[in-house]
């Protein structure tokens, strides 16, 4: 079939992880700004519905991991039924993922929202309830329908579900897939974390279904899929939210249009709208040879460079070379620690103890030179020696380490762990 048809609209989100426990130790949020930040994922979800409202949008695409079962509270529940409610017949379709799943005891059933006095579901928002792929067609648009399945528990899915035909109704100019699974060579921000693999798919594969979009959810950088000649198949929205420093930068709620048919030139397009009102930053700053106020304006630049927002953003920042013996970069974060919403300082920085003579008769001259030709010595060998202690390798990384404890030991009589792997 080819020919115009009447544009559809659509609000897409995905992995919004409602209260999360944001526990990450590179994020290190105390307990009083983890509750905070659990408060504002919410409202950025409540304020991408009401964006949804405001465009008159045809209908809300949710590709699963709205909330994290294990942790989610029948309060947040009820807020975000709330907001549901106020879409009126905006329909609003659920495939739920690996952290919300679909189950007997899911806050999707009924009966469980009934057993804890709760408020159901609005009869606007559709939950695909089965692990097989169901269709259902828009109560207002005939002329649209959804294919989509739920995943009912949180164990990786190995099969390749779109290798097979997945079901959708002829009879629609328009149809449109949820799914929740991991694209083949995705090269996002996380695709180095293997738990994230499940439900496996191709853009061929995909290609092949012949669906008009396909609304995907999982993986947590907003990414375009596409066929071999360009053609829009689909998209990741991304996290709504950032909850770790792997999910720095912008995060996006996407409002799509789909004004042509599958074998139509492809005109569907999609904007990226940025909800929240934090970014996570991530910023590296080398202070070798600086004095402190030197240092405090070259991580004031850097920070300006990668975007940081005072007061509102969350910041990791990596302090790296070579300090003055005795001149500790910790200032840095009791000067900058209330600049902004949250700050991380990583000390990755080094005493500049190597540039100083040292009587190499003297037990730390000694001790300098044997760690100096220990890490040659890995270094010729590849980055790491075969022998290890307590099971740990001596890579150059470890040797190094244990020369500047050392020196730290005999110089100061103290040391400082400045680097954690």
């Amino acid at each position: 079939m080819t020919g115009p048809i009447k544009p559809f609209t659509f609000l897409q989100v995905s992995d919004v992880h409602l209260d999360s426990k944001l526990a990450s130790t590179k994020l290190a949020l105390p307990a009083t700004k983890r509750q905070e930040r659990n408060q504002e994922i919410l409202a950025a979800l409540v304020r991408s519905l009401d964006l949804a409202r405001e465009r008159e949008v045809d209908a809300v695409l949710i590709p699963g991991d709205l909330w994290d079962s294990e942790s989610v509270t029948s309060q947040t529940i009820n807020r975000l039924i709330e907001a549901l409610m106020t879409l009126g017949q905006i329909p609003v379709v659920i495939a739920p993922g690996n952290h919300d799943y679909c189950a007997g005891d899911s806050l999707y059933e009924p009966k469980v929202l009934a057993a804890r006095g709760m408020r159901p579901w609005p009869e606007n928002v559709h939950v695909f309830r089965s692990p097989e792929f169901t269709t259902w067609q828009h109560p207002r648009r005939p002329d649209v329908a959804f294919s989509g399945r739920a995943f009912t528990s949180n164990v990786p899915v190995r099969e390749r579900l779109l290798a097979a035909p997945v079901p959708k109704l002829d009879a629609a100019a328009i149809n449109i897939l949820l799914f929740h699974g991991s694209l083949d060579g995705y090269t996002g921000g996380d695709s180095g974390w293997p738990g994230k693999q499940t439900a496996p798919f191709s853009s061929a594969e995909l290609a092949s279904l012949g669906f008009n979009y396909a609304a995907i959810g999982h993986y947590h950088d907003f990414t375009e899929i596409r066929a071999e000649r360009g053609r829009l198949l689909g998209a990741y929205s991304g996290c709504l939210v950032g909850r770790g420093f792997d999910e720095a930068g912008p995060r996006y709620a996407l409002l799509g249009t789909i004004t042509s048919r599958e074998d139509d030139p492809p005109v569907s397009s999609l904007e990226k709208i940025e909800i929240d009102q934090r970014r996570l930053i991530l910023a590296a700053c080398d202070i070798t040879g600086r004095t402190s106020e030197a240092v405090l304006e070259e991580v004031a630049e850097t920070l300006a460079e990668a975007g940081a927002r005072k007061q509102a953003d969350l910041v990791h920042l990596r302090l790296e070379g070579r300090h003055h013996t005795g001149a500790e970069p910790d200032y840095v974060l009791e000067q900058l620690k209330d600049a902004y919403y949250h700050l991380v300082v990583e000390d990755d920085t080094r005493p500049d103890y190597l540039t100083e003579k040292v009587d190499r008769r003297t037990t730390e001259g000694r001790f300098i030179q044997a760690m100096l030709e220990l890490k040659a010595k890995a270094e010729a060998s590849g980055g790491a020696l075969p022998d290890s202690v307590d099971g740990l390798p001596l890579t150059t990384r470890v040797i190094e380490d244990a020369l500047y404890y050392g020196l730290d030991a005999l110089k100061q009589k103290r040391v400082l762990v400045r680097h954690v792997d």
